[in-house]
């Protein structure tokens, strides 16, 4: 996804940094292993090496990097084996800075800063001003835990990423986690009319379905497709909208999976 970052030099003050731009997949557990692998496999420990063909021969910054070799630049796209990217016109050489930074409106997210000297990478998570620090002599690290903090204290990811939820389940950390209350999306079943059906992760408001689609759906409410043990399907109105909130619909339970905080589904009615 578009996640924007920068891969710099640091500067000879602290906190000072010059670089490129790059603007996929800016986040450490993507782009931590790629860059892990271009310095470790691809320049064999070189740092200096690893960060001239990053650097200083791609002024203009990066659309994307890759395990696979496959990187699109802003200043060759000629040379892109993407043939979307390769009938660009190349731009100009753009140098992203800690002033770019500190005075926001680029979106960046993430900084990956290394320290030539020393041997070292630090980076920056530019969202909750957090910072790690890499031995890049030393093993590899978990990018997991750079990305989202010893406890999870900065995770956005759904449950599932870390394997606190199976993949059945799109909790978010921070609600399995019991930082958020449980709200009517965090559903993963309903109980309409006595019989549970689980839900198929689709659904879309009464009024544009009876506009779009010339069905009669109650008004204001929410209709989620649900399918049962056997696998049919059928859409349903499980929750009433009222200025903005969701609220079940009667003869419909909620039914929230279970958290760290709460072992059990929790049912929610009216």
């Amino acid at each position: 996804m578009s996640t924007r970052s920068v891969v710099a030099r640091s500067g000879k003050n602290e906190g000072e940094f010059a670089g490129v731009y790059v603007h996929w997949d800016g986040a450490p557990t993507t782009r931590g292993p790629i860059l892990w692998q271009i310095i470790h496999q691809e320049f064999k420990g070189d740092l200096k090496a690893a960060l001239v063909a990053l650097i200083d021969k791609h002024r203009a910054g990066w659309s994307s990097l890759s395990r696979d070799g496959v990187r699109n630049c802003y200043c060759h796209p000629q040379r892109s084996k993407d043939a979307t990217h390769k009938g660009r016109k190349p731009e100009p050489a753009s140098e992203f800075t800690r002033k770019h930074v500190v005075k926001g409106g680029t979106g960046l997210e993430w900084a990956y800063v290394f320290d030539e000297e020393r041997n070292r990478l630090f980076v920056r998570d530019l969202r909750h001003d957090a910072e790690s620090l890499i031995e890049l002599a030393e093993a590899e690290p978990d990018w997991a835990v750079i990305e989202c903090g010893e406890d999870f204290e900065r995770c956005s990811h759904y449950a599932w990423f870390h394997g606190l939820l199976p993949k059945t389940s799109n909790l978010s950390t921070q609600a399995w986690l019991g930082n958020r209350e449980l709200e009517f999306h965090d559903a993963v079943a309903f109980i309409i009319n006595g019989k549970r059906w689980a839900a198929a992760g689709s659904g879309g408001n009464s009024d544009y379905y009876n506009r779009t689609r010339g069905k009669a759906w109650p008004r204001n409410t929410w209709v989620a497709s649900v399918k049962a043990k056997n696998g049919r399907r059928i859409d349903a109105a499980v929750a009433l909208i009222k200025d903005g909130s969701y609220f079940p619909i009667p003869s419909v339970t909620w039914i929230y999976p279970p958290t760290k905080r709460n072992p059990q589904e929790t049912l929610v009615t009216e």
